[in-house]
């Protein structure tokens, strides 16, 4: 596996010689200069990387079996390089991060604690997640540590505004939008539950939008984001919305869920208002990320419209 090499410039702003210091859960973090060799330990963290125009030397791949663990949105931006991959599914990989030699890691979505902060710490200067998720931290804060991490602070608020923005403007656009209830759901069952996305910044692309996400949904909550809604439950709380979005990851998904008795029975199914991801806008949203969101900017408006005419 050939490494990839990274070069960047410090934002602007950002005098090239001096050291950014990060806070986060284990305290903090000074990198003393712009890096060159990074590793992305977590599930997304390259993306945010690959925004600024770093190229990671080593990628952690989530889900998807993309190619080096980078989704088509992002693909671009890796250009031609070959970093290697990692795995999280044993837990994080010290000998390999190690033999890699970067100079920094970033390790915000890698469900890093105390222990393995201390050795990542001791291969490079690492930058673990900000508060107590120790996965999957709001996007935006993920984000703006990332770019202060490697001196491109200013770009990256930069990037999270241009998404905004793309979301802005799609709902200005698209008035009919406006106050429509939406119920984000994953494009399965889970054990005999359909899951649906609590608000919260997991929703917040929907709401920026103008749509709204009904808080029916809050009494079958499991976590902070999700809602295990039980099968004998699902038609009356999924009818309380006016569009259902199934994050489906291929036509066998949609299938399952078209042929499932109990979808069959929803006014949505009825009246033609529920929309199917499929894999590659299923990812986008799962990255949330500022190279993935325009994607979803792009691809789910439309989806949306046809189905809220």
């Amino acid at each position: 596996m050939v490494a990839a090499c990274s070069s960047n410039k410090p934002a602007t702003g950002e005098p090239g010689g001096a050291a950014v210091t990060v806070k986060h859960k284990f305290g903090q973090t000074t990198v003393a200069s712009p890096p060159r060799r990074v590793v992305s330990a977590g599930f997304t963290e390259q993306d945010d990387l690959l925004a600024l125009g770093i190229v990671p030397v080593a990628v952690t791949n989530w889900w998807g079996d993309e190619p080096f663990g980078v989704w088509p949105w992002a693909q671009p931006k890796l250009g031609s390089a070959q970093p290697a991959v990692l795995s999280l599914a044993d837990g994080l990989q010290f000998d390999q991060i190690t033999a890699l030699k970067p100079d920094l890691i970033v390790a915000t979505n890698a469900g890093v604690d105390q222990d393995s902060y201390n050795r990542l710490s001791g291969i490079a200067p690492t930058i673990p997640q900000a508060g107590d998720d120790p996965f999957f931290e709001p996007w935006k804060l993920q984000a703006d540590t990332i770019g202060l991490a490697v001196f491109q602070a200013d770009q990256m608020k930069s990037l999270v505004a241009a998404v905004d923005n793309r979301f802005a403007d799609v709902a200005k656009t698209n008035q009919q939008f406006k106050g429509k209830k939406v119920l984000l759901l994953q494009g399965a069952f889970y054990q005999d539950n359909a899951v649906a996305t609590l608000s919260g910044w997991r929703t917040d692309f929907l709401t920026e939008m103008g749509l709204v996400v009904p808080d029916n949904v809050t009494q079958f909550a499991v976590d902070d984001h999700r809602a295990f809604i039980p099968r004998d439950q699902v038609p009356n709380v999924l009818n309380s919305a006016d569009v259902l979005i199934w994050t489906t990851e291929s036509d066998a998904d949609q299938a399952a869920l078209v042929n499932d008795p109990t979808i069959k029975q929803l006014d949505a199914t009825a009246q033609n208002r529920n929309v199917f991801t499929g894999k590659d806008l299923s990812g986008a949203i799962a990255f949330s990320s500022p190279l993935s969101l325009p994607v979803v900017a792009d691809q789910l408006p439309p989806m949306l419209s046809k189905v809220l005419a």
